[in-house]
């Protein structure tokens, strides 16, 4: 579906079936104009187009150039075609495993937020160490940078696809997006409010 309408919205595409709409058209006037090549009453000329040479081997030979042109076009909306498909596939398989990969740093985050609940908890009552709670910060800090990443790159591929279909696709996100998925939403703990303090007695 997506593929076949970026392929329709392809200018690329719809300058092709242009030239080809022309070409067509071209050949069906030479092709029309045939039979008045023996409406001469130049014998010399007439002659020769009932040879099959003069004015009827030169239409013969547009005709055949028309021909050429048209299977040339095709074959190149063929190709443009090819390329835009390909395209539309390189992109839905990036945004799919960018999904994915938001799905795990989502999980990867919640868990981790757990954890630091937890131990913020005991390094308030003096347990465990700066370097482990600065690590732990540290950590938390990565994962929401890799959530915030990898949701640029997944609104990167959004709108590339966008751009080929011209088609607004935020429900498109909204229905297909689990929302567990870091890739678009996601929530955050707060900052730490309380100061470090030394390491336990």
């Amino acid at each position: 579906m997506l593929t076949q309408q970026a392929i329709e919205q392809s200018s690329e595409i719809e300058a092709i079936n242009q030239q080809l709409a022309l070409t067509a058209e071209r050949q069906d006037y030479a092709e029309s104009r045939q039979w008045t090549n023996y409406l001469t009453l130049d014998p010399v000329r007439l002659v020769q187009n009932v040879l099959g040479g003069g004015d009827v081997q030169r239409d013969r030979l547009a005709i055949a150039g028309l021909e050429l042109e048209t299977a040339n076009l095709i074959r190149r909306r063929e190709e443009v075609a090819e390329d835009i498909a390909s395209n539309v596939v390189n992109i839905m398989l990036d945004y799919w495993e960018l999904r994915r990969r938001g799905e795990l740093l989502a999980s990867q985050l919640e868990t981790h937020e757990l954890r630091l609940k937890i131990t913020e908890a005991s390094y308030r009552t003096g347990h465990g160490s700066t370097d482990s709670m600065l690590s732990m910060w540290q950590r938390t800090t990565d994962l929401r940078v890799g959530c915030s990443e990898n949701k640029v790159s997944m609104i990167r591929r959004i709108q590339e696809l966008e751009a080929l279909i011209e088609e607004d696709l935020e429900q498109y996100i909204l229905t297909t997006l689990k929302p567990e998925t870091c890739a678009l939403h996601w929530n955050y703990v707060s900052e730490p409010t309380f100061t470090l303090i030394g390491e336990p007695e």
